[in-house]
């Protein structure tokens, strides 16, 4: 699917009119990178239709108004959303890992199960869950052990804290 239908899409789905789509995108004043010019409603019309491609600087922007992340623009397949989250989780600021474990945490105490491909947490684990786990640490690395049991003090305050 091209860009410019994948946007098309996404407003069909936002119920927003191509009109209301191309005024806020020009409200936003993205200039183009060849004239230095805030780009016209005329030009947005241009890449919606497909008869002019879309410069990449302004993905941001479209991404903005159609209130979306730019990954959503291309491709939102389990592999790529997967691709995505990995590479958030390797290269989020300490603050928003923080956030993201608490929105986490609170899924996982309100007794929502969050899906993260094959391994589903649970908040509780039975007490066969616990032995299996001990049998098998014999198995990992220190350091793999030492950021787990890092991982599960951060959990311990988390939960601590109300969430």
């Amino acid at each position: 699917m091209e860009l410019y239908e994948r946007i098309n899409q996404i407003l069909k789905e936002k119920k927003l009119k191509k009109k209301e789509f191309a005024k806020k995108l020009v409200a936003l004043e993205p200039k183009s990178s060849r004239t230095g010019e805030i780009i016209s409603e005329k030009v947005v019309y241009k890449y919606l239709s497909g008869q002019t491609i879309i410069n990449p600087h302004f993905i941001p922007y479209i991404a903005e108004v159609l209130d979306i992340t730019e990954q959503e623009l291309f491709d939102t397949s389990s592999k790529t959303r997967k691709r995505c989250f990995k590479y958030f989780l390797q290269n989020a600021p300490k603050d928003e890992l923080e956030y993201f474990n608490n929105f986490i945490n609170s899924q996982i105490h309100n007794n929502i199960n969050v899906n993260y491909g094959k391994v589903i947490m649970h908040s509780k684990f039975t007490n066969e869950k616990i032995e299996e786990f001990s049998k098998l640490l014999k198995y990992a690395p220190v350091d793999f052990i030492d950021k787990v049991l890092l991982k599960l003090k951060e959990y311990e305050k988390i939960s601590s804290a109300g969430f």
